[in-house]
């Protein structure tokens, strides 16, 4: 999921169950529609589903909504996208007054926000029903993110794990080899010191962008043996204000801190029109993000590579997958034709339209195996796949309460207000007491 869209919906999302339990039972979603949409009905069943993002006619949504329509003569289906940052507001709204989509997108950083309030179906036992419907289609990765508490809730749209882009021109005009896939994060801190630039006491090019965004912050914790939760996600003591947390972090605040930074601050990064536009304009030389970042680089005249995140003092490497998921509305009245539906959308032909253009990689084990054949520009991004690791957020349902006091805690040091070993501490108490 697009980092901008990476929202944590746990404070929102607790209105849900108390305003729907406010709501007549009558009021589920698509009220409006018959009950008798059911399969075997002769009625025909209207559903509506919802994304994120693209909003024009000719989006690979609504072109799959106009091809289910036409081979499902039973079902009506109406495609309803939210453009900007308004999805999570919206849905969490809609989902409140009973009025939802019977099928909508859901990223990963929430996956178990929505489960843990009841708001999503299980699927397993539609799975089971449906003979001609198999999982091992798809990525066992991404099944495996999708399942909570030993249940299935989501069926994969699409998939991109992070990786290490880096501007061409910014390096060969300084005569430096690309990254290598051996390199290191000292290695990439070096070349990002020779890579940074300032005239007149000005920074005009930075070497790399160390960010406020959780994700690669956390690969790069990872890289160092180290993360801000254990594994079960149930305690911060001990991880979050560890030695080796400390050390890291301090280490990558020093890189966009003091008279030798080598990264643009947040408010660089704001000024400068965003680390993307930055990157573009050949001020950036490198940054770990998504594969959605081509969309933005291929309509520009960025000379662009993409690299193996780098390794760790002890040769540990780490990523994430940013994936999206289709979930059903545990309220829909039709749920047989809701899964038809989501089966539809996470298919094999929907998943060739999606990842045609290049920006994302389809879900399907088949389809991935053609693109692999095919990839060389950005084959370390499909390599970064066997490196992935799954964020607090993606292992237990206190996720949100962990990222939120460590955010709040990075922004702490970035502004000079407490130091490092002080705000990961504080940070530590924090989560581990909402969490009891």
């Amino acid at each position: 999921m697009k980092k901008k869209l990476s929202i944590t919906l746990a404070a929102v999302l607790s209105s849900v169950l108390l305003l729907s339990a406010c709501s007549t039972s009558g009021n589920t979603a698509n009220s409006g529609n018959s009950s008798a949409g059911n399969s075997g009905s002769k009625e025909k069943v209207h559903l509506t589903f919802s994304t994120w993002g693209d909003v024009n006619s000719s989006s690979s949504e609504q072109k799959l909504a106009d091809e289910f329509n036409a081979s499902h003569p039973n079902i009506e289906v109406k495609f309803e996208p939210v453009p900007g940052d308004g999805y999570a507001t919206k849905l969490t709204t809609s989902l409140a007054s009973g009025t939802a989509p019977d099928v909508f997108l859901i990223g990963e950083g929430d996956f178990y926000s929505y489960v843990d309030k009841g708001v999503v179906e299980p699927l397993d036992d539609y799975v089971a029903k449906d003979t001609s419907f198999d999982l091992k289609m798809y990525q066992q990765d991404l099944i495996d993110m999708e399942r909570i508490n030993d249940k299935l809730y989501y069926l994969p749209k699409d998939f991109n794990p992070l990786a290490l882009w880096y501007n061409k021109r910014i390096f060969d005009e300084a005569g430096i080899a690309y990254p290598s896939d051996e390199w290191t994060w000292d290695d990439l801190i070096a070349t990002a010191q020779k890579l940074t630039k300032q005239e007149k006491g000005k920074y005009t090019q930075f070497g790399f962008n160390a960010g406020t965004w959780e994700y690669p912050i956390y690969t790069y914790l990872w890289a160092y043996g180290t993360d801000i939760a254990n594994e079960e996600g149930t305690k911060a003591e001990g991880f979050m204000n560890s030695e080796k947390t400390v050390s890291a972090i301090q280490k990558y605040v020093d890189l966009s801190t003091g008279p030798n930074r080598v990264s643009p601050t947040p408010q660089d990064t704001e000024t400068m029109g965003g680390d993307s536009s930055m990157f573009m304009t050949d001020k950036l030389a490198m940054m770990v993000t998504g594969r959605w970042i081509k969309s933005d680089l291929d309509k520009s005249n960025v000379e662009y590579g993409s690299a193996l995140i780098p390794k760790g003092p002890d040769g540990d490497r780490a990523s994430i997958i940013a994936a999206a998921g289709w979930a059903m509305n545990s309220k829909t009245k039709h749920k047989e034709e809701a899964f038809e539906l989501m089966k539809w959308l996470s298919g094999t032909d929907a998943q060739k339209l999606r990842s045609k253009d290049g920006l994302v990689l389809p879900a399907t084990t088949a389809e991935l195996e053609e693109v692999k054949a095919t990839e060389e520009k950005d084959k370390p991004v499909i390599e970064m796949m066997s490196y992935a690791r799954k964020p607090v957020t993606m292992r237990s349902a206190n996720g949100p309460i962990f990222k939120d006091a460590f955010t709040q805690a990075l922004e702490k040091i970035l502004v000079g207000k407490m130091d490092v070993k002080s705000a990961l501490d504080e940070a530590a108490k924090t989560a581990d007491s909402k969490i009891k």
